[in-house]
C-alpha cells in the first residue's frame, strides 16, 4: 500500500513539474490577431500591401520570444465596420498556408487583438451624401459610433480581453469633411468600452506620409504605431 502511494506521489510530482515547465515557457506567448481595414493589413501610400504596424508588432513579439501565432488574414483593404461584423456573425473561413481558419475560433484563441476600422465607412458615407455639410457629418459620425459599438460587442463574444483600437492620423487630403470626420471618429474611439486606444495624432506632424492625397502612411509611420502598441502592452503588464 505504501509503495503504491509512493508511485502515485512520484507520478503527480512529474505531472506538476511538466505543468510548471509548460507554464514557464508559454505564459507570455501571444496569439496575435490584427483586424480591420488597409491600415491593419499594411497598405502603403502607393496603395500596395506592404509592411504594416501588425507586422512590426509581430517582429517585436518574436524578438522577445513572446509570439505563438500571428494572423492578419481577416483584415481587408476595403473592409467596413458592418462587413467585419458580418464576417464574425457568419464565422468567415479562410485557408492560409493550407490551414483552414475561422474567425470565431481565431478570436477565442487570441491573446491580443488590434483593430483599425471606420475610415472606409467615413469616406463612403461622405461620397454618397448630397450637399454635404457639418450637420450631415455629425449624423454620419453617430452612425459610425453605433456600428463600432455593435462590432466591439460582437468581437467580445469570443474575445473578452481589451481590444487595442488604433486611431487614424489626420490624413492630408483636401476634403475638409474627411479631415474633420477622422478627428471625430478618433474622439469616439477614445471612449469605447473594453478597448485601449492608440493615438496616432503626432504621425502626420513628423512628415510620415508620402504625398498629400494618400490616405495611407509610409512604412515608418506603421513602425511608430507598433512602438506605441508595444509601450501600451508593457505599461499594462506593469500595472
Amino acid at each position: 500500500m505504501i509503495k503504491r502511494h509512493y508511485k502515485l506521489l512520484i507520478f503527480l510530482l512529474i505531472i506538476f513539474v511538466i505543468f510548471i515547465i509548460y507554464k514557464t515557457n508559454h505564459y507570455n506567448y501571444f496569439n496575435y490577431t490584427a483586424l480591420g481595414d488597409g491600415y491593419a493589413l499594411g497598405i502603403n501610400s502607393y496603395g500596395d500591401q506592404g509592411y504594416g504596424y501588425s507586422d512590426f508588432l509581430r517582429d517585436r513579439l518574436q524578438k522577445e520570444k513572446k509570439l505563438n501565432i500571428y494572423t492578419k488574414d481577416f483584415a481587408n483593404k476595403y473592409q467596413s465596420i458592418n462587413i467585419l461584423q458580418e464576417n464574425i456573425v457568419s464565422n468567415k473561413k479562410i485557408i492560409s498556408k493550407d490551414i483552414e481558419k475561422n474567425i470565431k475560433q481565431t478570436l477565442r484563441e487570441s491573446d491580443l487583438v488590434t483593430l483599425t476600422i471606420g475610415l472606409n465607412d467615413l469616406i463612403y458615407y461622405i461620397a454618397i451624401t448630397p450637399n454635404m455639410n457639418y450637420y450631415k457629418l455629425e449624423k454620419i459620425i453617430v452612425k459610425i459610433e453605433k456600428d463600432i459599438k455593435k462590432l466591439i460587442d460582437e468581437i467580445n463574444k469570443y474575445y473578452q480581453k481589451e481590444i487595442y483600437i488604433i486611431g487614424y492620423p489626420e490624413i492630408p487630403v483636401k476634403d475638409k469633411y474627411t479631415r474633420e470626420g477622422i478627428q471625430k471618429i478618433n474622439q469616439v474611439y477614445m471612449n469605447l468600452d473594453n478597448t485601449i486606444y492608440i493615438s496616432t495624432d503626432d504621425i502626420i506632424n513628423n512628415n510620415d506620409f508620402l504625398y498629400s492625397e494618400s490616405i495611407y502612411p509610409k512604412t515608418q509611420a506603421y513602425k511608430k504605431v507598433a512602438e506605441k502598441v508595444t509601450k501600451k502592452l508593457a505599461n499594462k503588464k506593469n500595472t
